[in-house]
């Protein structure tokens, strides 16, 4: 594959950078912080403990997520995946009940950042098997953002979302990123090699951001993207002194967000840790799923089954808020961003009343009405 494009392919794989982060482990039961080389459960190898007691007391909540992890890795140890298409199953499986595990077992990012560390591992990995599995794209870009990487994280959208002029004759957006992840799959699993040369100081020009949603390939949600590079402005504004470009950036992003995803949802004022906004599968996926509900509503009999991605929106929904919520001065960034929303004519989204109904609630109650009024008939 012949570069035309500044690709740089990186010295150092996503495993050692994340030994350089020199990310502190804690007890997944007291919470107590930890020397790296604790007691570490013996099936999952990602939960450590300070004490057998605490490995005791614990595993009734560690269990479940543990035997799965357990399952998963010896079924693609043992070469027992024969079709392709099931090891990226499992593969996909084995990373989301990590995930799981690092949400349910720990209380903040930060304390669960070795078991997140290792569940984006696997994400990776089953990216650099197939980059358009769903729930790979989805999973590494929001939990780049959400671990702060955000460097890795804008470069991985970067290299994602111009047109494949990098890779030569190559005919579309699809071809060129699958190109270029086959030409080093004899690298190692976790060698980053999605690495768009930037420079520090720009991400995206000014236009690049009002029209980016329109970059954004059909396989993948808008939001996927948008929504992590939110958070990492917004995380840049309240770390220093922000320009009035930050400011606007900010605002066009967030109001891409609110108002252009499948259907109008509150997202910035659902980010305080306050909100009395009901978020249901409905809206979760709505926000990060390509979910065509329109198709759906065709057909009120037939019984629709979401996707792996869809039915795990919701911890990536739970861990943006945990995000916002332990994130120094970010909800100050979030109010500004609803004020100059106001200002500009285009006000963030106001919540449903604490009585409303989520979507799926009130589509069970349409359901439920429908089916009474054909017995009435009867």
């Amino acid at each position: 594959v012949r570069c035309r494009d500044k690709i740089l392919i990186m010295s150092t794989s996503l495993r050692d950078l994340f030994v350089e982060n020199n990310a502190l482990v804690y007890c997944a039961h007291c919470r107590g912080e930890l020397p790296s080389d604790a007691l570490r459960c013996a099936r999952c190898k990602v939960v450590h403990y300070c004490s057998r007691n605490c490995q005791k007391n614990n595993f009734p909540l560690h269990k479940k997520w543990c035997k799965q992890i357990g399952k998963f890795e010896k079924l693609l140890q043992a070469n027992e995946v024969r079709s392709p298409e099931l090891k990226l199953n499992h593969t996909y499986w084995l990373a989301h009940n990590m995930l799981e595990l690092a949400y349910y077992s720990t209380d903040t990012i930060e304390r669960g950042r070795n078991i997140y560390e290792n569940a984006l591992l696997k994400f990776y990995g089953l990216l650099r098997m197939d980059p358009f599995y769903i729930g790979a794209c989805e999973s590494v870009v929001l939990l780049l953002a959400l671990l702060g990487y955000d460097k890795h994280c804008v470069q991985f959208i970067q290299f994602m979302l111009p047109p494949p002029k990098y890779v030569e004759n190559q005919t579309t957006r699809e071809d060129a990123i699958r190109s270029h992840t086959l030409a080093y799959q004899d690298q190692d699993s976790d060698k980053w090699i999605y690495y768009y040369e930037l420079s520090e100081t720009t991400i995206f020009s000014f236009e690049d951001i009002s029209t980016l949603r329109n970059k954004i390939p059909n396989q993948w949600c808008p939001n996927v993207f948008l929504v992590p590079l939110m958070l990492i402005k917004m995380r840049q504004q309240s770390s220093k002194p922000a320009s009035k470009e930050l400011r606007e950036e900010i605002v066009l992003i967030s109001r891409q967000v609110e108002y252009e995803a499948h259907f109008l949802l509150p997202v910035l004022r659902s980010l305080f840790p306050d909100s009395n906004q009901r978020w249901g599968p409905e809206e979760v996926c709505a926000l990060l799923a390509n979910v065509d509900h329109d198709k759906k509503d065709d057909d009120a009999n037939a019984e629709y089954k979401p996707n792996d991605w869809e039915q795990h929106c919701s911890t990536f929904w739970m861990m943006l808020k945990d995000c916002y919520a332990f994130t120094p001065g970010i909800l100050d960034v979030v109010e500004e961003t609803m004020d100059a929303m106001q200002s500009m004519g285009n006000p963030a989204i106001p919540e449903d009343p604490p009585d409303a109904p989520t979507t799926a609630e009130y589509m069970d109650f349409v359901s439920y009405m429908a089916k009474q009024q054909r017995q009435e008939r009867l």
